[in-house]
């Protein structure tokens, strides 16, 4: 078992705001999702070492479902900062959108929070989301995010 299994099974495994859907795989379900980023179908690996390849380091622990981008952690690093990139550019770009598995974990418990009864377009119409709302949640993210950047969590309050 690697050490982030145990959170990443603590986590919340499906976030919807609005329209957008954030799916975070279980432990187990890991080894598959790889295919199509770190390896292809048949296993043969993807991995390279120039700019834009996909990192050896790199798992994907899930996905937001509005662009299908994937939501990956840095097992290279302790605290595996998480991050997202946008898919089918023929490199990747990672944007780093939290600063640990714990801190990914707690931002999305931020926006499950306010998600509720938000949970798909029309109820997010009928229950707009108010700007001290999101700037609260924002500021819970960013507390236990202070290096990494808001612009993934903005887009997806937005």
């Amino acid at each position: 078992m690697q050490p982030y299994h145990r959170l990443l099974d603590t986590i919340e495994p499906k976030v919807s705001f609005g329209y957008a859907t954030i799916r975070i795989f279980r432990a187990s379900e890991l080894g598959p999702k790889q295919v199509g980023y770190s390896m292809t179908p048949t296993g043969q690996s993807l991995i390279g070492e120039n700019d834009g390849d996909w990192l050896k380091s790199w798992v994907v622990i899930g996905y937001e479902d509005a662009c299908g981008d994937p939501i990956f952690i840095d097992t290279s690093h302790v605290e595996f900062p998480v991050y997202t990139a946008v898919h089918g550019e023929g490199r990747w770009e990672a944007n780093r959108i939290s600063d640990s598995l714990g801190g990914f974990a707690h931002a999305l418990s931020a926006i499950a929070k306010v998600a509720k009864g938000r949970e798909h377009p029309v109820a997010l119409e009928n229950k707009p989301l108010s700007q001290h709302e999101k700037d609260a949640t924002l500021a819970t993210i960013q507390q236990h995010n202070s290096s990494a950047g808001l612009s993934f969590w903005q887009n997806l309050l937005s």
